[in-house]
């Protein structure tokens, strides 16, 4: 990920684009802009969706974006499953995030 110096009006001018551009594919349950550290030591902005009970829109999502798939990372939570997928677009962090209940635990 190149490290850019994001505003948190760049994050949400990139969220608003993403959702205007994938209008098509429901919408996330949650996002959020989300300031961080860079490596580069100063506060930068990004873009945190969130896909709840939905795998299949998780992955509507990450192949809509252009995430790549081998980056995905998987992790038990709760009662279930989790998985992250992180990249840049519109030059802005981005981080598209699920988690679903997995049958019988």
């Amino acid at each position: 990920m190149t490290t850019l110096a994001t505003s948190r009006a760049d994050a949400a001018h990139a969220l608003m684009m993403m959702l205007t551009e994938h209008g098509d594919i429901p919408q996330p349950d949650e996002f959020e802009l989300h300031e961080y550290e860079s490596d580069a030591g100063h506060p930068d902005w990004g873009v945190v969706l969130v896909v709840n009970e939905s795998l299949a829109r998780f992955e509507q999502w990450r192949a809509a974006l252009d995430l790549d798939p081998g980056d995905i990372a998987y992790r038990s939570c709760h009662h279930g499953a989790c998985m992250s997928a992180v990249g840049e677009i519109h030059g802005v962090p981005v981080e598209l995030f699920a988690a679903a209940d997995v049958p019988g635990k």
